[in-house]
């Protein structure tokens, strides 16, 4: 799914780590010229992939939290990622989660982000869930 970040994902000693690497990979595909939309749309599939795994026996090991933690929280703090979010993250998905997206933002600017996603809730493309037969 990620043939291109193979050293990164090989590399991994535990899921925060993949996720920051991830993370890193994801903001250079939005500040790349042109974008790199296969890889944005890729590492949101597998973000998907992840809350839906079953939990960890530790914090350390679990899918769900390491991708809350360590990209959902970061996405509206990097501004074309943030702009791009009514495409990626269903409205109502985003009111159950508010308090992810809360995280590293002033009240004002959660309150435009909030208003942004309201205003574009129709530009969300739905995404295929993730094959159960695909490795990474």
């Amino acid at each position: 799914m990620l043939p291109e970040l193979t050293p990164e994902i090989e590399r991994a000693e535990e899921p925060y780590g993949l996720w920051a690497d991830l993370l890193e990979a994801f903001r250079t595909a939005y500040d790349s010229t042109p974008r790199d939309e296969s890889l944005i749309k890729r590492i949101y599939e597998f973000s998907d992939w992840c809350i839906a795994a079953p939990h960890g026996e530790t914090a350390a090991d679990d899918l769900p939290t390491s991708v809350c933690a360590c990209f959902y929280e970061e996405i509206p703090l990097h501004a074309a990622a943030r702009e791009d979010m009514p495409r990626w993250i269903r409205w109502q998905d985003f009111l159950g989660t508010e308090q992810i997206f809360r995280h590293g933002l002033l009240e004002e600017d959660f309150l435009r982000l909030k208003d942004h996603m309201r205003r574009n809730a129709d530009k969300y493309v739905d995404r295929r869930p993730w094959p159960s037969n695909v490795q990474i």
